[in-house]
């Protein structure tokens, strides 16, 4: 949630780590706390924050000593890796074809390490998980909440259910503290982009099984999802085993958690999913129909009504609340420029709509690929209504997150009152 205000477009950062407090004390909370699940990467950016203001240590060098050295990973870091043969980040054009993209640092500069993961070879991400179940099992075991010789701590808490998913209940399906918990048979994609399918057609992972079904196997699982990488890693505390599969492409339907979830059943001697192949097609399908149903939405609600001043009228600086996240706005011959944080890169070319109201065209390989920006799939993120007066425009406001209501931005005003 609300990931907008530190990135939209080809990795460019337009928040600086210095500003995230103060804009985050300006969210208002969507709904109740702990009434229902809401994904945010924010606790962890600020968490980023804390490690770095109590032990005076950049994030990547404090999990570093305190974590990655411990367990001898040679590779795995937070900041920037300094080996040769790394993945590069891609997305999938409408046709599959894969294209480089471009996407942030991520590193302790900039604040995001914490909330975006690190970077690892497979190898040492395997050694990562086998230490963490071996932990889990013996603090388990033992009622405990430290293991000898393991940096992990406090591990039954941090594996014990939390919240419910929407849908389920908690000592079925639920979000623990950084990982999902699910008791088979389950649904395994629920934190996948394949997730987003009717909840009739998700698959069922371990249907039919009557030996799952009377154990009740628990699956510890997470999925990858930003700009150019897509992942899964289902963990098995059990039989202290599990699967991890990456790719680094934003794809047309999520190849990394269907292949892992084919891969658990080979490591569980069950029955494999059936019907892949449509699954894969349905996601893929879905993927292009949230982008033709905007197309559609978006001509529905274009009018012959003009706005009510001349464009370069619109021109001009609009700030949030908290003064530290703007959006200048210059006019064009048809249209308007719109640049996030004055940055270069993040902008959207918006064009009159219906009055006041403006919106920038939904297209997937541009958003996707040619921008590099991750999947926002609702009409509201496509418009933006400014609020004018017989003297000029007083605000802009704009939905940018689905679960959030629309910030309203006002216009910059001189310092004898007229709006700049």
């Amino acid at each position: 949630m609300a990931t907008w205000y530190w990135g939209q477009q080809n990795g460019e950062q337009i928040l600086p780590k210095s500003e995230f407090v103060r804009l985050v004390t300006h969210l208002h909370a969507v709904r109740p706390f702990r009434s229902t699940f809401i994904y945010s990467q924010w606790g962890f950016c600020l968490l980023h924050l804390i490690v770095e203001t109590v032990t005076g240590k950049p994030f990547g060098d404090f999990v570093h000593q305190s974590i990655f050295k411990p367990l001898g990973l040679t590779t795995a870091t937070f900041d920037t890796p300094m080996w040769d043969n790394i993945m590069e980040p891609h997305a999938n054009r409408d046709d599959g074809k894969a294209c480089k993209i471009l996407i942030g640092k991520f590193d302790s500069s900039s604040g995001l390490a914490a909330g975006t993961g690190g970077k690892s070879s497979i190898k040492d991400q395997l050694k990562l998980y086998i230490a963490l179940l071996a932990a889990y099992s013996h603090q388990v075991t033992n009622n405990v909440d430290t293991t000898p010789g393991s940096p992990f701590t406090q591990l039954r808490t941090i594996f014990t259910p939390h919240i419910r998913l929407p849908g389920s209940q908690i000592e079925k399906q639920a979000y623990c503290l950084g990982l999902y918990r699910t008791k088979l048979p389950g649904n395994l994609s629920c934190a996948s982009l394949n997730s987003a399918l009717p909840r009739e057609q998700v698959l069922t992972f371990g249907e039919g099984e009557a030996g799952v079904g009377m154990t009740s196997e628990e699956i510890f699982h997470h999925s990858s999802t930003m700009p150019g990488f897509m992942g899964a890693m289902f963990l098995v505390p059990r039989t202290q085993s599990g699967v991890v599969v990456m790719t680094n492409t934003t794809p047309r339907m999520d190849t990394a958690d269907l292949s892992a979830q084919l891969l658990l059943s080979v490591l569980l001697d069950m029955k494999p999913l059936q019907n892949l192949v449509s699954q894969s097609e349905a996601v893929v399908h879905m993927q292009f129909g949230w982008f033709k149903q905007l197309s559609a939405f978006l001509e529905s609600c274009r009018t012959d009504n003009p706005p009510t001043h001349r464009l370069p009228a619109y021109a001009g600086t609009y700030w949030n609340a908290a003064r530290n996240f703007k959006i200048v706005v210059t006019a064009e011959t048809a249209g308007l420029n719109l640049s996030i944080q004055g940055m270069p890169i993040t902008t959207y070319h918006v064009k009159p709509c219906d009055g006041d109201t403006f919106f920038w065209p939904a297209d997937r390989e541009h958003e996707l690929v040619d921008r590099g920006m991750w999947f926002a799939p609702f009409p509201q993120f496509h418009l933006l209504v400014f609020e004018t007066d017989s003297n000029g425009v007083l605000s802009l406001a704009w939905q940018h997150d689905r679960i959030m209501d629309a910030e309203v931005f006002d216009k910059e005003v001189n310092e004898v009152g007229a709006r700049l």
